[in-house]
């Protein structure tokens, strides 16, 4: 068996946490959409919904300055302990940590001046539910701030993987793939929720970045793939159907990145700025 396919890193245990700072790779080209757009005033209240390991939350509470108190909220408790250490590390006493989901807010109506999100409305429990909250919680003409990877992403690798299904006569995977796929959602879904939670867009920017590889192998067996991405694939399957089906998709994937001479996936972002 591949080891890409039994090879487990649950982003949940502390470990993986530690880790983690080499994921924000995946993150940190939507960090810096959020870091170019978001507005800068001086606020007395600063919150960051889906924190994380701490970014872009550190960088943006030091961007804004001492006097705006920074909150981050987040249920991953391995990930609010990492944020911790580094808040400490760096004497960042007017930043606090609430590990929590940010479907309740631990704060008053109308507190917050500012609150962002990177890449974080696609991994809420309740995504209108908690839009809802930071409309609570957020002054009156003040701004939510989100990025947001869309339908799209990866579509060279989920082009060869609906072939490699095909190839093998396994149509009925097809629909459970799709279905998969379409959980990032499109540009209107994703404002149609803002506009159901009460806020109105003032801002929408669109842009993608490239991530290359040596090959499918590579891809496959890559730490970001193996934490982030590869249980939704291979969970799809039976173990025979597994291996059958992962043989012949890293082989195509070879063959493409042979043909071209890397694997380059694409992802694109969503930056949305709205008001209360």
């Amino acid at each position: 068996m591949k080891k890409y396919l039994s090879k487990r890193l649950d982003w949940r245990r502390s470990e993986i946490a530690n880790q983690y700072d080499e994921l924000p790779l995946w993150s940190s080209p939507f960090g810096l959409l959020l870091l170019d757009n978001f507005p800068i005033g001086e606020y007395e209240n600063y919150l960051d919904i889906g924190s994380g390991t701490g970014f872009p939350l550190i960088e943006i509470a030091q961007r804004l300055g001492s006097n705006c108190k920074a909150v981050g909220i987040d249920p991953w408790k391995a990930a609010v302990n990492r944020a911790k250490f580094k808040i400490e590390t760096l004497e960042l006493s007017y930043i606090e940590l609430i590990e929590s989901d940010a479907s309740t807010i631990p704060y008053p109506d109308n507190y917050f001046d500012l609150i962002t999100s990177n890449l974080g409305i696609n991994n809420f429990r309740n995504p209108l539910q908690t839009l809802m909250e930071c409309y609570r919680v957020i002054k009156p003409n003040k701004s939510l701030c989100l990025t947001t990877n869309l339908i799209g992403t990866f579509s060279e690798f989920y082009d060869i993987f609906f072939q490699t299904l095909e190839e093998l006569h396994l149509p009925e995977y097809a629909d459970e793939l799709q279905k998969h796929i379409k959980q990032r959602g499109t540009i209107e879904l994703k404002i149609d929720l803002i506009n159901q939670a009460g806020f109105k867009l003032v801002k929408q920017v669109e842009s993608e970045y490239k991530m290359r590889y040596l090959n499918g192998t590579t891809f496959l067996n890559h730490s970001m793939t193996l934490i982030a991405f590869i249980d939704s694939w291979r969970n799809m399957f039976t173990d025979s159907e597994k291996t059958l089906v992962f043989d012949l998709l890293e082989n195509r994937l070879n063959e493409y990145s042979k043909k071209k001479g890397y694997l380059e996936l694409t992802i694109p972002m969503l930056y949305l700025e709205c008001r209360k």
